[in-house]
């Protein structure tokens, strides 16, 4: 799977786009085939560091897709589903193929 990972803060330069394993969704989680992740200001203010999150992180929080996996306890969603979403601080928008 691909993402765009920051392992420090600073500029553009500390993007990284590289290989990540594939999230498994816990038991009220959802996992998303992310077709396209936005990027707003709350992505540069966490690459930049004037918002602290744990490092190494994924960024790309705004992504669109289709629910590919559930956790035992979801029920609102199924797989198939189109769904517009804020991703989470731990996976951020992450592209598998």
């Amino acid at each position: 799977m691909k993402a765009v990972r920051i392992h420090e803060f600073g500029g553009p330069e500390v993007l990284s786009y590289e290989n990540v394993p594939m999230p498994h969704p816990n038991q009220s989680e959802i996992r998303i085939k992310v077709i396209a992740a936005g990027v707003n200001p709350v992505d540069w203010k966490i690459r930049k560091g004037f918002i602290k999150l744990p490092l190494p992180m994924t960024m790309g929080f705004d992504v669109s897709g289709i629910v590919d996996a559930i956790g035992p306890k979801v029920g609102k969603f199924q797989p198939g589903d189109q769904i517009f979403a804020k991703a989470s601080s731990t996976h951020g928008g992450v592209y598998y193929y």
